[in-house]
């Protein structure tokens, strides 16, 4: 979830007086049911909508907090890590640790976040570098497995096709789909 929990207080964040109006326009709008007031609210909606963007649009991607507990900065952390480590086994609690958090905590914020769990995230970003991999044809399968993390090619195997629906060997053998 991107907003903060003080994001849904009965508070203002901020003051723009045409912000207010069109809020209060569109109050009006919905509460009265009558030929303009549809009219009404659709071009308040999107007076709202461009001085909502003109107050944060600016922001880049990369600042807006992920959500309140788990940010673009402990996700850029994460991600370093797995990517320094893709050939070796990784466990939850490093990348907690990695973090700065606790095992439950994390677990609970990454899925409430990325809507997958630290291990499946890891797993999808190992087939995908895998794929990127399987593009050298010269380059033997079991090499690829070990250095994407996999015990062997056949957990390799297996992991791809439940992933992918297709083996790693009939991904190459179709060539590239770009």
């Amino acid at each position: 979830m991107l907003l903060d929990a003080r994001q849904f207080q009965d508070m203002p964040q901020f003051s723009d007086p045409d912000l207010c109006a069109a809020g209060i326009i569109l109050r009006d709008a919905l509460e009265h049911d009558n030929v303009t007031s549809g009219v009404m609210f659709e071009a308040m909606s999107r007076v709202f909508l461009v001085k909502l963007l003109q107050k944060y649009g600016d922001r880049r991607r990369e600042d807006v907090e992920l959500s309140a507990s788990f940010t673009s900065d402990h996700y850029a952390r994460v991600l370093a890590f797995i990517r320094s480590r893709l050939d070796k086994t990784i466990t939850v609690d490093e990348l907690a640790s990695e973090a700065g958090m606790s095992k439950s905590h994390f677990n609970r914020v990454f899925k409430e976040t990325l809507g997958a769990t630290p291990m499946q995230y890891v797993m999808a970003y190992r087939i995908e570098q895998s794929v990127k991999m399987l593009d050298d044809p010269a380059r033997p399968l079991g090499e690829i497995a070990y250095a994407c993390g996999f015990a062997d090619q056949a957990h390799f195997s297996r992991s791809f096709k439940q992933i992918t629906g297709k083996s790693p060997r009939a991904y190459r053998a179709a060539g590239p789909t770009t």
